[in-house]
Formats: structure tokens, sequence, C-alpha cells
């Protein structure tokens, strides 16, 4: 009769056993993320639920006391997300084989982003096989080990993506009171003073930049200060927050993990009964973003609403009990369709991207535009007007007139002379400008030792594919005569990429610079995978349409989950290859992107986009 007893005791401890194996932390694995701070190096370990500073202190092999010393006001309850600074423990060094490396020796000046690029390497492989090498404080002839292996399997965009990741991480395991900011190209000490509101002098005094502004270095500046939680509004009494007053930015409520993100996608599909098969693709692009957001746990429900451009069809979808609950509106495409939608918006907190359109009137503190602000076009080409190049502008009988009032407003107060190029069995540049010299052959100027920047204004084909080869042509017959010959340049409309008939060569040949909204090289493994996932679903290959829908759906797709609630100001997005990143001119304003796209056709035949 014992038998009962035991099977009683044995239930109760298979109970017990399992209630205990439901509360088991669970298993923590170390952070990739390692970072330099003055000299010393930490793993960032992200918190995660269930963990607690005892088994996070057990899985890194340190003692709750050394965590606690690195991370000021560590208290013995952890919060999910909290962020913690781990010294790194070493381990033993991996014997390289030095038929597997390249040793590259650090020469003066030059950055950790300058090697990467250098090799095309990933900044993070590089960094994995230079454990000991702080990427802000690298000394001439520090030896750096290159693995050959991954020579030439990174792209520029990458590796900004990457030291820039670098930079974020630094800011929050630091906590010094600064925040790391990563060079841009076309960046000054003057425009990053301005951006980071200090004087030029206190950028100098707290950056060691004595030789020069490197494209990919690390900065500092000064953290804003956090407000008063006084001057906080209480985000917990309104679900939906919508504007507080005029100028001030509305407070979006980000999205918990188990939320469902409601999107309404607004595009004109058809308009008069006509299929248009731009939106259509970028609606097919945003599919597949929705699908990479699913795999990503984040659940999604998308409503598509065609508006056909009718600005009534608008009103109507916006008051219809279907658009009742959206949490997330991308489109209209055009302005005039925008204020209904900006009027819901502002009464239910909600906010609104527009994905193509350049918005011109429209002013909204919901408002977010992809397409790059117009008055940033051209921060990227500082360098190209810095002085230190000759500058000419050719024009011909017919002009782009919009790139040419872009490029006068640009030359306001610079030096250049002016030609008009005629051909008449051979090119002729006839001075244009009272200060322009005459000119029987254009390699006259490429024979000066200064360096040449042509900006063309031609807006026909024919035409600027002439002048492209008598330029390229004369530097070629100046080099064949072992004559030395100065470099060049040329600045042309970024509408010469929808030429059919110039032979790609010849921007290669000149060094071409282009700027554009969007920019995607098929060679990018990144393209190439969603170029393959786009064929496989739609049969057909992408447009730069299908890229913009997969980039709008992961910014805000993922963004609505957190960054919504900082407005997503400070942070920078690369879902592809373009590069996005939102400014707002004022409180209360639209949030533009400012981000436009370099193209570099160089003369090793590479591209390059910045």
């Amino acid at each position: 009769m014992r038998l009962f007893p035991i099977l009683t005791t044995l239930c109760f401890a298979l109970c017990v056993a399992t209630g205990y194996a439901t509360q088991l932390p669970p298993d923590i694995v170390k952070s990739e993320v390692i970072v330099f701070i003055n000299g010393q190096k930490f793993y960032v370990h992200t918190v995660k639920g269930g963990e607690t500073l005892y088994s996070i202190a057990k899985a890194y092999e340190v003692s709750e006391d050394v965590i606690k010393e690195h991370n000021r006001g560590l208290g013995e309850t952890l919060n999910i997300d909290q962020t913690l600074k781990i010294p790194y423990t070493e381990k033993k060094a991996e014997k390289r084989k030095k038929k597997d490396f390249i040793q590259h020796k650090v020469s003066q000046g030059e950055t950790f982003y300058a090697i990467a690029r250098k090799y095309e390497i990933s900044v993070q492989v590089l960094r994995e096989d230079n454990p000991d090498v702080d990427p802000q404080t690298m000394s001439i002839d520090q030896v750096i080990w290159v693995r050959k292996a991954d020579m030439g399997e990174s792209t520029e965009e990458q590796a900004q993506e990457q030291i820039s990741e670098y930079a974020e991480q630094l800011t929050i395991a630091a906590n010094d009171g600064y925040k790391y900011h990563v060079v841009q190209a076309g960046e000054t000490v003057y425009s990053l003073s301005r951006q980071f509101g200090i004087s030029e002098e206190e950028f100098y005094a707290l950056n060691d930049v004595k030789e020069g502004l490197k494209q990919g270095a690390m900065v500092r500046y000064p953290a804003p200060e956090e407000p008063k939680a006084a001057e906080q509004p209480v985000i917990e009494e309104q679900k939906r927050p919508t504007m507080t007053a005029n100028g001030e930015n509305m407070l979006f409520e980000a999205l918990t993990s188990d939320e469902e993100l409601k999107i309404a996608l607004m595009l004109p599909l058809n308009v008069k009964g006509k299929i248009n098969s731009s939106f259509v693709e970028f609606y097919q692009g945003f599919l597949l973003g929705l699908e990479d957001l699913k795999a990503a746990g984040h659940k999604t429900h998308l409503t598509l609403y065609n508006t056909r451009h009718d600005a009534l069809r608008v009103e109507e979808i916006v008051g219809s009990a279907e658009f009742e609950g959206t949490n997330l509106i991308v489109g209209p495409v055009y302005e005039d369709e925008l204020s209904p939608v900006l009027r819901y918006a502002h009464e239910n907190g909600v906010p609104v991207v527009s994905p193509l359109a350049n918005i011109e009137v429209e002013m909204s503190p919901a408002l977010y535009q992809l397409a790059p602000k117009k008055s940033e076009k051209y921060r990227k080409i500082a360098d190209l007007l810095d002085g230190s190049k000759d500058i000419y502008l050719i024009y011909a009988a017919e002009n782009d007139t919009e790139f040419e009032g872009e490029m006068m407003e640009l030359l306001r107060g610079k030096e250049y002379m002016s030609y008009t190029y005629s051909y008449d069995k051979k090119s002729i540049f006839k001075p244009k400008s009272p200060n322009a010299t005459p000119l029987e052959d254009v390699a006259e100027i490429l024979k000066r030792d200064k360096q040449s920047l042509f900006i063309v204004m031609a807006k026909n084909e024919i035409d600027v594919d002439r002048i492209l080869g008598t330029i390229s042509s004369a530097r070629f017959s100046i080099s064949e005569r072992g004559m030395r010959n100065s470099l060049h340049t040329v600045l042309g409309s970024s509408r010469w990429s929808r030429f059919n008939n110039i032979d790609p060569s010849t921007f290669f040949r000149n060094n071409v610079v282009m700027i554009s909204t969007y920019h995607a090289k098929r060679n990018a493994r990144v393209v190439r995978e969603f170029d393959g996932r786009f064929i496989e679903a739609y049969k057909t290959l992408p447009s730069l349409y299908a890229y913009r829908g997969y980039d709008t759906a992961m910014i805000f797709g993922e963004g609505m989950r957190q960054d919504i609630m900082y407005n997503m100001l400070d942070r920078r997005y690369i879902p592809l290859q373009t590069s996005y990143k939102f400014t707002q001119s004022q409180p209360g304003g639209t949030f533009f992107n400012q981000e436009w796209v370099r193209v570099n056709y160089n003369t090793n035949f590479k591209l390059t986009i910045e």
C-alpha cells in the first residue's frame, strides 16, 4: 500500500522539477560588440529577459563587483534592453599564418575606415583580426593584419554602416558625456561645429584633427543635456499623443514587440484606367520588406489603397471605417492629396511617410519625406569646390536649365571660366565668360598644373557624349606623347544615367561625378540578393521604385518599434545600399531625408557611391 505515497512523491518531484525548468535563465552568449574606452576594451552587452547580474557575470567570467564598478549606479535589478559595459577578457592570441594575411603599416593620418576601404574588406572582419587595435588611436607604422580571403568583399556603404555602428556603440558604452560621430564625405569642421551646436574652437579642443578632417575618422562632441523630468509631457496619459502646441513636435508612441503594426499604403496604382507600373513595383518591393519584418518577429497588417491621384478619393479613404486604427500611413504620393491624411495624423498621433515626392508647401511634424531635401543636394561635393581645382563650365546649344540653376547657386562667389561647345568636323570651345581665354584645344587646360573640374551643362545626349569624348581623348593624347597632364573631374547631371547610347567607359575615363536621389550597384551582394528574390517573386528585374519600396518598409516597419519615439533623428538607415538620415529645420516642421547619393566613376573603372 506504499505505492500511492511513492507516486504522490514522484509526481510532486516532477512538478517541482518542471516548474524550476521554466524559470531557468536563458543561455547567455557573449556579445560580439567590443569597443575601446580610454584604451581599455569592453564588451557591450544588452540585457535580455530573464538575465541577472549574477548570470551575466558568470557568462563573462568576471565578478558582479567588476560589472558594477564600470557601470555607475547599477543595482541588483536589471531592465530589459539595458546596456552594460563589461571588461574584455583576453583570449589566447590566434597564431596567424602570414600566407593568409597582408601586413599593412599605418601611415600618417590614416584611419581604420580608410584601411578597410583600401582593401575593400569588412570593418568587422578587420576588427576581429586586430582585437588589440583601437580604431581611434592608431599610431604610425602600427601593423594591421588584413585577411586576404576577405579582400574585395565589402562595399563602401557597408564600411560606412559598420564604422557608424561602432561609433553608436561607443556612445552608449562610454557614457562619458560625449557622442561619437563618423566623418562623412564633404563634412568640414565648420559644418560639424554648427551641426553639434559648438564653436570651432571647442571642436578642435575635443578632437585631434591637425592633419585634417578625414572621411571615416571618429570625432566626439558634447552630448545634448537631457530635458528635466518636469519639462516632459506625461506620455502615459495619452495613448496616441497629438501635437502639444503650434511649432512643437508630435510625441509618437512606439509599438511593443507583440503589438500589430497596421499600415495603410496609399498609391495611385492606376489613373483613368491606366496601370502605373512604377507604383506597382514600389508596392512589390514594400511586400518583400514586410516579409523580412515578419521573419524578424514583427507583426504587421497591410491595407493597400488605390488613390487614383484623386483628392476626393483620398478623403473617402481616410474617412472609411477600414482606415480606423491605422498607426502608420505610407503615401499618398502627391502633395495635393496630403491635407486629409495629415489631419487624420494630427488627430490620432500617426506618422505619415511621403516615399517619393518633394514636399514644397505642406509642413507637419507628422510627416517624413524619404526623397532627399533639395537644399542638401550638393553637400557631398564640397571637396570639388574647395579651391584646389580650376573650374570650367561647358555649355551647348541645349542646356539642362535646372542643373545650371543649381550650379550657379553653388558657384556664387567662386571663380570659374565658361565656354560654349559646338561641333563642326571637330570640337570647338568658344569663350562665353569675359575671363575665359580662347582655346585651340581642350588639352591646353589639361596641361596645366592645377587640377580641373568641368561642369557640363549640356542636355542633349549627343553633345554630352562628344564633350566627354573630346576631354578624355585630349588627356590620352597628352599621355601618349609622354607629357604630364593634370587630373580632371567632370560633374554632370544625374539625368545622364538615363542615356542609352553613351559608352559607360566614357564616364570612367573622365572621373564623372553625379549627385542622385538613389543608386543601387547591381553587383553588390545585398542588391544581388534582393534582385534574386524580386525576380523569383515577380519574374522581372526590379527598378529603383522597388528598392525604395523595400527601404520604406524596413525603415518605418522597424522604426515604429522604438525609433519613432525619438523622431528618428541622428540615426542612419541603410536597408539596401542608399543611406537615409532625417533632419528637421525647425521644431514642428517636416522631417526630411538629407542623404543624397554621390556616384563616382573612377578612372580605375570602379564605381563607388557615397
